[in-house]
């Protein structure tokens, strides 16, 4: 319920950018799909958006970039195919 209050407050606004920590993780199907439709309004109005998630999925359909962060050093910076992809085959999950 935390989750749900804190994104509608923090997605109520018009924010020049908007830093969203794994709250994807939290919800159930309905309130992802609320979330989503809400995110992408604000990325298509010029809202700067930082997804911080280990979905792949989401991030791969929803971002335009992705940084692949490990000890907060880059590993990877480009297109989020390609960057999921080096993630999944450094895990040995390709």
């Amino acid at each position: 319920m935390y989750a749900r209050l804190a994104f509608a407050l923090a997605t109520d606004v018009e924010p020049d950018a908007l830093l969203i920590d794994e709250v994807f993780g939290v919800g159930d199907e309905f309130f992802m799909r609320k979330c989503v439709v809400r995110m992408q309004r604000l990325m298509k109005g010029g809202t700067t958006t930082v997804f911080v998630s280990h979905n792949l999925d989401f991030l791969v359909v929803q971002c335009n970039r992705l940084v692949w962060l490990d000890g907060g050093r880059i590993v990877k910076d480009g297109k989020p195919a390609a960057v999921a992809a080096a993630y999944r085959q450094s895990e040995g999950h390709a």
